[in-house]
């Protein structure tokens, strides 16, 4: 049940000493109603941009043109399968990473890495890894040789489609620990597109639309072991909210009033990143701007944030568990990084009595010195109001 703040009674009657602790004990007992989280900002590698983040903070993503691992300090290259480039899209809580990387003959395949890469690009002409889990299963997109988008999963050594919607055109986009996919595909007849999820169980499988939320298409972005889903969907011809899917049902979780919210990452707790505009914001000339959505409210990462600087954060690709976010900041100036924000632990309502209580001891202990010194006739009371 939410808190409300309310004034309490008689406030101006009480003496300054009571009046402190009765202020203190208020805003304690506030606090759960306007706390907000804060965040500090740690840069990576120049150049780069991130993907996703595993349980342990470390980031992935592509800096300079290949695939990278990064740890908060340490920058690793993943490498490439023999070509010029790779780019690293997922990361599961134990660290594997999936990605897609350039081979001699110029394709470009999917790839899971654990301490190496390798080639898991069995299907079309080219293929590229998304979402990686604790079991090496990948969530993915091939592409067969008229150009057009299937989705895969990658299980047991083995790539295989996993089917659309009704027109034969999907991609996979997120997969969680017990394999179940998410993404989007076309319906019948290529009018529209939807979010969908994928789950199997033994020799049958499923593939279920998830709806929109008004609008004529969606697209799934991440899933949680929990089996919720983030992702996107129009409200209307024109206009993209991001959304959080939880027990059947698509709930918009808003915008910051611009025309553009699109949901990127998900942890376990529900809570959702991604990025926004502002109903201000001019096309091509404004940065969008980076959400946290938690506890029913989206935060601009920008404001909570300590002191970014020139720094805009743009979008933010990942959450964990802990409350850790991969994101990407650029300045103005076009250089990109990717950045890890940490959540700063937020006051808790104990240190604060426990504060308060020292300032009044503080406070009584100068009155008694004060009273002392009036009755003595050794010094002027100065009055502090």
């Amino acid at each position: 049940m939410p808190i409300h703040c309310r004034r309490p009674p008689l406030l101006f009657a009480l003496p300054p000493l009571p009046l402190l602790l009765a202020l203190l004990l208020f805003a304690c007992a506030c606090m759960p109603a306007l706390a907000q989280p804060a965040y500090a900002l740690v840069f990576g590698p120049e150049n780069s941009s991130a993907s996703a983040i595993d349980r342990n903070g470390r980031i992935v993503g592509q800096a300079g043109g290949l695939a990278f691992l990064w740890d908060g300090a340490t920058v690793s290259e993943l490498g490439t399968l023999g070509g010029p480039g790779s780019a690293a899209f997922g990361i599961s809580d134990t660290g594997l990473v999936t990605g897609a990387a350039d081979r001699l003959d110029g394709s470009s395949h999917a790839f899971l890495y654990d301490g190496g890469l390798a080639d898991i690009g069995q299907l079309g002409v080219s293929s590229s890894g998304a979402g990686v889990n604790r079991s090496g299963q990948v969530a993915g997109t091939w592409v067969d040789e008229a150009g057009e988008n299937h989705a895969f999963l990658y299980s047991q050594g083995v790539a295989r489609d996993i089917g659309n919607l009704g027109a034969n055109s999907a991609r996979a986009t997120g997969i969680n620990r017990a394999g179940a996919v998410v993404g989007s595909s076309f319906l019948e007849g290529f009018t529209s597109f939807q979010a969908f999820l994928y789950s199997a169980s033994g020799n049958t499988s499923s593939i279920t639309a998830l709806g929109t939320l008004g609008g004529p298409s969606s697209w799934a972005a991440a899933i949680n072991d929990n089996w919720q889903v983030a992702g996107t969907s129009y409200i209307d011809d024109d206009t993209q909210h991001a959304f959080l899917y939880s027990g059947g049902v698509m709930q918009d979780i808003g915008s910051f009033g611009g025309a553009f919210t699109e949901a990127r990452g998900l942890n376990n707790n529900g809570w959702v990143v991604g990025f926004s505009t502002y109903a201000d914001d001019i096309p091509g000339i404004d940065f969008s701007s980076a959400f946290l959505y938690r506890d029913g409210s989206m935060f601009d990462l920008n404001l909570i944030v300590d002191r970014p600087g020139v720094w805009s954060i743009l979008d933010a690709y990942g959450i964990n568990d802990a409350g850790q976010i991969a994101a990407t900041a650029c300045t103005e100036f076009g250089d990109c990084r990717a950045v890890l924000l940490n959540p700063v632990p937020e006051p808790q309502p104990a240190a604060l009595l426990l504060a308060g209580l020292v300032l009044g001891g503080a406070w009584t202990g100068l009155r008694r010195r004060t009273r002392r010194q009036a009755a003595g006739g050794k010094a002027a009371v100065q009055s502090a109001g």
